[in-house]
């Protein structure tokens, strides 16, 4: 608190240029050094009808596909695919920071917290109440607020970003086009608003001259998430069976997106090549089912191993069930904070009507409720149930080869039921991967692999 009465002072900036695909801030030298907590305000869409919600599990950030933080053209971090990346991790957050904290700032915020009524677990829904408004003309628009902190790693590493030493500063934010990963419903025609940049200047010097020498002293240390995409094909029908019943399929993928890198975590979310898969075309406007193609859907009988410079990392055939799976994201990346059932293929009936007394407690919501349906074509299981089925594994070592040994299982009598069931599949692989920022002096620095 000393410091902010004392030595910093809040700017914002707007963006140099922006557009319904790109926006770019441009940090001028002039204004010394700044604190590494830059944050995106104002970040949002507009869109043709009243305030949509927006995606589950990352809520306004779901608008970024890819952001990069710059100095003129060499980049000292960056993250692609950052939609799907921040719902991960939304994961990881507690009840009371997703429901007090990330919803109001975000408008979508992960898990929720749980209803003591009714013992359902509400999963957060961005909605007018918990976005912030701006009016302009008859429409109202929600924006929301990002700490860069959370999608470049090397800020939470550095001490400060003196200009004077990254003296063409950029960021650069390239907007998700798919409105099916940023909105909850389609049809509703999204823009970015212009964002703005929040950054905390430095305005004593001698702090300045003390924290130069300090970042010159020794290098800068940070886990960059790098990432990987193998496609995965169709479950190919078996032509010499009876009938299109369950048929297997075993692949060994090569990843070469992290070769000759010093690999620690990594996290692999599964999503449908099909867009539209993830929308419920009734009622009228259509709706993307739970996460969408920011989830990480669950597939029938899986099985997961990594194969490191020649050698399985796991035992036998590696994570076997859906609680191997479950508990190896646990262990790689943390205590994981989901609504029950994510994990999951399915759970329970569909039709749960006549059985709805049978319904475990904490299940996530159903529209209507499973326990108030009346009818045995209402009540049918939760969209997010089997969307939070991510693989980790943890590696902790240079990769010179890397394979992901895959395997499931297609049924082809319900492959128009569920998203990505026999269908083919996008495997994206999101790695830490070790980095270094050495300093000499004013515009000479590098970020190198260590």
């Amino acid at each position: 608190m000393a410091l902010y009465s004392t030595s910093v002072e809040t700017a914002i900036y707007d963006p140099v240029f922006s557009s319904t695909r790109r926006c770019e801030f441009r940090l001028p030298d002039r204004d010394g050094a700044l604190l590494p907590n830059l944050r995106l305000g104002n970040i949002g869409v507009s869109t043709a009808s009243d305030a949509v919600p927006y995606a589950l599990g990352c809520g306004v950030a779901s608008l970024i596909k890819r952001i990069q933080l710059m100095d003129g053209n060499e980049e000292l971090d960056s993250l692609r695919e950052a939609n799907a990346w921040l719902t991960f991790k939304s994961f990881f957050r507690t009840n009371a920071e997703a429901s007090s904290i990330k919803m109001v700032e975000q408008g979508g915020a992960g898990r929720g917290f749980t209803s003591s009524t009714n013992m359902e677990i509400t999963v957060p829904d961005p909605s007018k109440k918990y976005a912030v408004p701006t009016t302009v003309g008859p429409q109202e628009i929600f924006t929301g607020y990002i700490d860069l902190r959370v999608v470049f790693p090397i800020l939470n590493q550095m001490t400060h970003l003196n200009t004077k030493i990254f003296p063409n500063l950029r960021v650069v934010i390239e907007y998700e086009t798919s409105e099916q990963r940023i909105l909850t419903t389609t049809g509703n025609s999204p823009v970015p608003t212009t964002p703005i940049l929040m950054a905390d200047v430095i305005t004593d010097d001698a702090l300045i001259a003390s924290l130069d020498k300090q970042m010159m002293a020794a290098p800068v240390l940070f886990d960059a998430i790098e990432v990987d995409r193998i496609g995965l094909p169709v479950v190919k029908a078996d032509p010499f069976a009876a009938s299109d019943g369950e048929v297997a399929q075993n692949q060994t993928l090569q990843s070469k997106g992290f070769l000759g890198k010093y690999v620690k975590r990594i996290c692999v979310q599964k999503s449908s090549t099909e867009a539209s898969r993830y929308v419920d075309t009734t009622p009228t406007p259509s709706q993307v089912r739970g996460f969408g193609a920011n989830g990480s859907l669950a597939m029938h009988k899986e099985q997961a191993n990594l194969r490191i410079n020649g050698r399985n990392l796991l035992g036998g055939n590696g994570y076997t069930t859906a609680a191997q799976f479950a508990m190896g994201v646990a262990d790689t990346w943390g205590q994981v904070n989901t609504a029950p059932y994510m994990a999951l293929e399915s759970v329970g009936l569909d039709l749960a009507a006549e059985t709805a007394v049978n319904a475990p407690a904490g299940v996530p919501p159903t529209n209507p409720s499973i326990r108030d349906s009346t009818t045995a074509a209402n009540a049918k299981q939760s969209a997010i149930v089997g969307q939070g089925a991510y693989i980790g594994f943890r590696v902790d070592e240079r990769c010179d080869n890397l394979q992901l040994q895959y395997q499931r299982a297609g049924r082809f009598q319900t492959a128009g039921k569920a998203p990505g069931t026999g269908g083919a599949l996008n495997l994206t692989l999101y790695a830490e991967v070790s980095k270094r920022l050495d300093v000499r002096g004013p515009g000479d620095w590098a970020v190198s692999y260590i």
